[in-house]
Parts: structure tokens; sequence; C-alpha cells
């Protein structure tokens, strides 16, 4: 009787992808890797349970332990055993064969890893975009028909012929959904269920480790310690053969602990390079040739635009310098030695952003390819060579995505910071002399942090920044600082306040008397401690501090910065005033007296209107470009204040006041015209506030006009006496408060609330005409 064999230990094992896909089962991949079977040789001892566990269907399980038992060399004529025998199927097909053949089995038999019982109370993880393709597909009816193999094919097959706008669409709402799904882990992460399940993790890998260590003894690791409960990563502190002491501000990798925080660190950075692959994609999904080391842009534009990128943001955050442009250049364009990829990175990088800048350098269609070749030489294996550049072009590729409006900016700044603060530790001693490296870090440090807090209260994310990072990329100066030093400390310092205030007060609930005493209390300490150098007292005075226009323009977008977290302050308090007018004081439910609130509410009116006033002295005329965000949105920030105090006062039939409100209201919608052509969020901002500003300029003059015609304006001796105000109906203002205290509270849709669904409305590009971030 001729017996079947068993694969010999030296025959190649298949990649797992492939296998899946020539099964049909590719949209079991996620869940397999993320339960510990990453690769074919782990799948061969899947057992029932395992697949159960994983939501495997019926026929998925019987197609899969097939291939297994053909694999491990089961004759196909022979059945597999009972499936309710909660032993691996596949391990009973081994020992089967194995009674039927002498032949031992020489590879051995990987131990059941126990997975941990999960958290029933933790937010539910949306599914990905390959899923929800493939539970819309199986919605036709010509689809469904088929059986569960023949479908997961076809869904497999259609998603791989997917046109790349249509499969954009798609990743573009799992993206969002994963955002939501992350703000809701943000808040479950501060309840006790958390907490508790956490402990139990904590005590399930330590019975976990001690099984191991107790069970198999003889073959533990000896580069593993006992006393550490992790896995030990790779050791990547070996220093890059790129990273000499030609790099510009190259600061070499030292050894890395293989602690918690590099674990930390790493996990971050995979997280971030999967972003930017992400947004790489949806550029050379395009068919277009990216630059490389035989390939270069012209260098003149290469260095316009660098220049241009260092001009018009160097003296409010700190990534390059003039000096480190220009070694850049000359390491690419006249090379001593092959140049290395961190570099082709940093100059393909920068002149993408500097493009936003100079409109005239390269068009938009160059400018992503440049994006997209800058990602293709930075990835995690040269990003752990040399972490000062690094995190420098973490800063850069984040501070893109801002421009770009891509959601793939806040994870590749955490990466950036989870970076800073472990070299922290290693590099900054407050009792040594301070070196170039360690004030380039604090440098960019800072630049992490400004952008981390502005993502955060902008779009409503818990900032990843704490009151000591201020304290190590903001210590106490000593001696003499210089004029950009004193503004990126300043730039930070209010970041992390204004993102303070937006988590503290996210909500009408929360905006107590205690809690807007405090964050008062916070922005005074700012106002403060604020060098008289950089007041607007001192550059409005008739002998202001020498100084270059950047660093005036500079400094006037920190004062922006200031008054924007004066309205973070105040703007719960300005929507339930508003509420409480429309409801004759029904709506009202805060422990603040109306009066306070009045208060308040002006106090943020009229940081809006000064918003306007700073405004007025910035004008765009080349040194800022017209996508520049921060300029954007405070702009339509201060316009809906103002535009809201014109409502409030419409509704009380104060009159007086309301034709100011709406010069300084046209004032800061006159600064967003220029953006118009060239940011598309500026002009779906204009179409907004525009028609709010119309109505409201109607209401104010109908106003005037029956007061000016009134019976009581006749009968006065004085023809320019009018009769008192009237005030308007409820009815016709609801709708306009309504409109601006979603727009205040939500700029970008982030709650909107479609039906009762959470799901965004999607266009056609894979844009999003409720939350307009990609």
């Amino acid at each position: 009787m001729q017996t079947a064999s068993i694969p010999s230990p030296s025959r190649p094992m298949p990649q797992l992808p492939n296998v899946l896909e020539r099964l049909g089962l590719t949209s079991y991949q996620d869940a397999l890797v993320e339960n510990g079977f990453h690769s074919w040789e782990t799948v061969l001892d899947i057992t029932e349970e395992d697949m159960t566990a994983l939501n495997f269907k019926l026929g998925h399980r019987r197609a899969l332990q097939r291939e297994i038992a053909t694999f491990r060399g089961l004759p196909s004529t022979l059945a597999l055993d009972d499936a309710n025998d909660p032993t691996a199927l596949s391990t009973l097909a081994l020992e089967t064969l194995t009674r039927q053949t002498s032949t031992p089995i020489l590879r051995e038999k990987r131990r059941y890893r126990r997975h941990p019982r999960p958290d029933n109370n933790a937010p539910k993880k949306p599914k990905t975009a390959y899923v929800n393709f493939a539970d819309q597909l199986r919605t036709d009816p010509e689809i469904s028909m088929l059986s569960f193999v023949d479908i997961a094919r076809e869904v497999g097959r259609r998603w791989q012929q997917l046109p790349p706008e249509q499969k954009r669409i798609w990743e573009s709402h799992a993206a969002r959904t994963m955002q939501e799904y992350e703000a809701r882990m943000d808040d479950y992460k501060k309840t006790e269920n958390w907490r508790k399940y956490q402990a139990y993790l904590i005590d399930f890998k330590g019975q976990q480790q001690f099984g191991k260590a107790s069970s198999r003894p003889s073959q533990s690791r000896t580069a593993t310690s006992s006393s550490n409960s992790y896995t030990p990563m790779r050791d990547y502190s070996r220093a890059s053969p790129s990273a000499s002491s030609e790099s510009p501000t190259s600061l070499t990798s030292s050894a890395i602990s293989l602690g918690a925080e590099a674990e930390i660190c790493h996990n971050a950075l995979t997280l971030a390079f999967s972003e930017l692959v992400s947004l790489r994609g949806e550029i050379l999904g395009q068919s277009v040739r990216p630059y490389d080391a035989q390939h270069l842009p012209p260098e003149g534009l290469v260095k316009k635009a660098m220049y241009a990128f260092v001009q018009g943001t160097g003296s409010l955050i700190y990534m390059w310098t003039y000096i480190q442009v220009d070694e850049i250049l000359d390491r690419i364009y006249r090379p001593q030695k092959p140049v290395d990829a961190m570099t082709l990175a940093e100059c393909f990088t920068v002149a993408a952003m500097g493009a936003h800048y100079d409109l005239d350098c390269f068009p938009d269609r160059i400018r992503r390819v440049l994006y997209a070749s800058g990602t293709l030489c930075f990835n995690e294996q040269t990003a752990r060579f040399d972490y000062l550049r690094t995190m420098r072009l973490l800063l850069a590729t984040a501070f893109y995505a801002l421009l770009e409006k891509h959601m793939s900016a806040r994870h590749v700044i955490v990466a950036g910071l989870q970076i800073a603060r472990w070299k922290c530790p290693g590099m900054v001693h407050p009792a040594s002399e301070s070196t170039t490296d360690t004030t380039t870090w604090q440098r960019l440090f800072r630049s992490l942090i400004f952008m981390d807090c502005w993502l955060s209260y902008t779009l409503g994310y818990t900032s990843e920044v704490t009151p000591q990072d201020i304290a190590i990329a903001c210590p106490i100066p000593c001696g003499e600082v210089s004029i950009d030093e004193q503004i990126h400390m300043q730039t930070s310092k209010i970041g992390l306040v204004a993102a303070e205030i937006s988590k503290a007060i996210a909500t009408p609930e929360l905006a107590t008397r205690e809690n807007i005493q405090m964050l008062a209390d916070r922005l005074k300490i700012w106002q403060s401690e604020v060098p008289p150098m950089l007041s607007i007292a001192s550059l409005t005075s008739t002998n202001p501090p020498p100084m270059t226009l950047y660093q005036r323009r500079a400094i006037l977008m920190v004062h922006i910065m200031y008054l924007g977290a004066t309205i973070l302050l105040y703007r719960q308090l300005l929507v339930a005033t508003a509420e409480t007018q429309l409801t004759d004081g029904v709506a009202w439910s805060l422990n603040i007296s109306l009066e306070d609130a009045k208060r308040y509410r002006n106090e943020c009116a009229l940081a809006g209107q000064q918003v306007a006033r700073i405004l007025r002295l910035i004008s765009f005329d080349g040194t800022l470009t017209k996508r520049c965000w921060l300029i954007i949105y405070w702009a339509f920030t201060a316009c809906i204040v103002i535009l809201y105090s014109a409502t409030t006062k419409l509704l009380e039939g104060q009159v007086d006041g309301v034709e100011q409100d709406l010069v300084y209201g046209k004032a800061c919608m006159d600064m967003l015209e220029p953006c118009r052509p060239f940011e598309p969020i500026a002009a779906r901002y204009l179409d907004i506030l525009w028609p709010l500003y119309d109505t409201l300029r109607d209401i104010h003059h109908r106003m005037m006009g029956r007061a000016k015609t009134s019976i009581y304006a006749l009968l006065q001796g004085d023809a320019h006496t009018l009769s008192p105000p009237i005030p308007v109906s409820k009815a016709e203002m609801g709708p306009i408060s309504e409109k601006l205290s979603a727009l205040l509270t939500d700029p970008f849709g982030r709650r909107h609330d479609l039906g009762g669904s959470s799901r965004r409305i999607l266009n056609g590009d894979g844009s999003c005409s409720v939350f307009w971030w990609r």
C-alpha cells in the first residue's frame, strides 16, 4: 500500500496572503494577523476553536482545513475528522497520516497561543474599507446566490479591479470612522472599566509568561531577561552610513533602551508610515514617475521652493535653516559620494511644502509628486538610523498633510512626539552646557508641540502634549534669547493653553464658573509672561524693535492664537446664551448668571473684533501662502463670533453695535477672498458666511428703515430721533443662530448627525461634504 509522504522540512513555506487569495479567504487576513497567525507556518496549527473565535464561516473553515491537510500530505480522499472535536482538525489529520507512515515529523509543532478575552465594554472597532466594500457587494442578489468561497473570490477580484478614485471613497470613509473610534477610545480610557481591563491584561500576560517559563525552560531565549514581560525589539540604534558629520544637523542614534518607551515609539512610527503610504498612494496611483537620485527636478526651482518655505515659516515654527537647505542641495546636485535616502527625502519634502508658499515654483501636480517622492525615500528602516532627522521629517510630512487637509497629520505628529520624549532623557541635562544638537532637538520639539496642539483644538482631538513637554522644550531662558526663539516658545505655550481649553470646555455643561475662571487665569498668566518686545503695543509703537517683516507677522499670528484661545474659552457660553434667547430662558441650565454670561459673550465678541483688526495688519503679499491654514481658520472663526454677536443684538432689539459687527465680519471675509481660488476650504467657508452676512445686513437695514419711518418718528420734533428698535422674530433669527452655533462648535461637521446616522456624505471624488479633512 502506497502511503502519503510528509512534506520535507526544507520545503519552502508559501506566503499567507497568496494562500488566502487562492482560497478566496482574503477577508480573514487582518483577523488572523491580529490574533497571532501572521504566517502560513502558524496557520498550520489553527484549531476549530480559533476559527470559531475569528468568525470563520463553516464553508470557509472546511476550505482552510482541507488546504492545511493537503499541505501536510494528507490525501484528498481521506475525510477530515469530526468538526465537533475541539482538537485542531489539521493536527488530527497529521496524526492519522503519521499512523500510516513511519516517517518522523521533523518540524516542531507550534504551541497553542492563548489570547485574552476581549473587552466587551470598549467601543467596537470599525470595519476596514475592504470589509465595508464586501458587505455592500453581498447585497447584490447575483453575488449573494454564490457559495461562500465564490463570494469571497468575487469580492477579492472586484476590489483589485476597483479604480483608484472609487477605492479612495471606501478608504476615506473607513479612515474617518477609525478617527471617530479613536476619539471614543480616548474617552473610554478615562473610565473604570478600562482600568479594570488593563489590570486583567497585566495579570493575563504575567500568567502566560510564568507558564511559558515553567513549561519550556530549556527553550528560553538567552537574550531575554527574566525580569522583562515584553518581547525585546530589534536594536535599531546602529549609526546610519549616511548619518555622517556632513549631514545637516545629524544626530546619530545612540544605544536604545529596549523598554516600553522604545516599543511605544516604534509602534507609533509603524502607524505613521502606514498613514504616509495612504497619502502617497493617492498620488502615485495616477501613474506618475517619482523623483529619485537619477531623476531630479531643476535645482533652481527646488532651491526657490525650499527658500520660500523657510522664509514663510521660520519665524513661527522651526524646521530647517537656509544654511541647512544649501547643504542639502550641495549633497544632492553636487554629490561627493552616493546620496543617502534621508537627504533626498528632506529635499523633496521641503520643496513640496515650499510650493505651497511660492505658487510660481511648481504646479500642484509636481508638488504632489515631490511629496510622494520624499515619502518613498523615508521609511521605517531609514527612520531608525538617525532620530533627530527623523523627528524633523515627521514634522515636515505632518505639516504637508496639514496643508493638504489630510488626517494623516495627527498620527505623524504623535510619532514625532514619541521620539522626542524617548530621546529626551539621553539628550537634555540641565546642568550641562547646551550643544547644537540639544538646541536643535528642543526647537523641533517645540514645533511638534505647536502642531499637535493646533490640530487638537481645531479638529476636536485630545492633545498628546503634557506640561512636562513644555517644561523640557521651553526651558527658562538663561541669557540673551533671539526673537525667533522667543516666538517659538510663546507659540508652543499658547498652543498648549488653547488645547487645554478645548478639552476642558468641550460641551456647554462643562462651561462652569470654576472652569472658566481657572482657564481665564491661565490666559492671563501667559499674557503677563509675554516678553515686552513681542507685545502688540511694542509692534504698533512709533519706535518698534528692529525685526524682519516675517518676525513681525509671526508675532501677530501668535496674538491671533491667544485671541483664538479666548474665543475657545467663551464659545460654549455664546451658544448657550443664544439658545436661551430663542427659548425665552427655558434652555438655560448653567451655574452662571445670565448677566455674567452676557459679559463673557461680549468678551468673546471683542476677541473676534481684535482678530479682525490684526488680520488687517497682515496682507497676502507673497510672504504668507494663500493656503495659510492658521489665517483661514481664525478668520473664519472670528467672523462666526462677530456675526453671532450681531445676531444676538438683533434678537434683543439692540440696533447699536450691529453695524460695527457687520463691518468687522466683512473684513474677515475680505481676508478669506484672496484664498478662494487656491484653497477649497476657504471657498466653502465663504459660501457659508456670505449668505449669513447678507441676511443679517438686510434684517438690520429693515429694522433701521422701520424705525425711521414709524409714526413715533414723524411725531418727534427732531427728525433724526428714531423710535424704539423693533425686535425681529425668533422664527426668523432661529435658523441663523442655529447655523452659527453648529459652525462655531463643530466647524468640520465631526458631530453632524445625518438622519440618525454617523456616516458622512461622500462626494464622487472621495471628499466629504460634511467633514472636510480627508
